[in-house]
């Protein structure tokens, strides 16, 4: 991979520290993690983008999108909904058969 050099001001007094290492570290993975998140949300890259650009399995990525509430199904809200209800449809349907299949 390449690499980017982002700029981040800090103050002079923890220059050179263990803080300083720490911080920088923090800060470059929790941007990359930031703009592979936005770019998955607005459709700009796929889950195997993704998973390749934070450099981790394909099933860790589904779970990380998972903690920042983004799904990989393609779901509208009404969509999930309908198939929600559907679903309810075929239960209902299912226990009554259960129910008659006892009588």
């Amino acid at each position: 991979m390449s690499k980017v050099n982002i700029e981040i001001e800090l103050p002079e007094r923890i220059h050179g520290t263990d803080l300083e290492k720490m911080l920088m570290e923090k800060a470059r993975k929790h941007a990359l993690e930031q703009a592979v998140v936005e770019l998955y949300r607005e459709g700009q890259i796929t889950t195997g983008t993704g998973a390749e650009l934070l450099d981790m399995p394909l099933y860790d990525f589904i779970r990380f999108l998972g903690q920042h509430q983004l799904s990989v199904f393609g779901y509208t809200e009404e969509e999930l909904e309908h198939d929600a209800q559907a679903a309810g449809v075929v239960n209902d349907s299912l226990k009554r058969n259960k129910l008659n299949e006892r009588r």
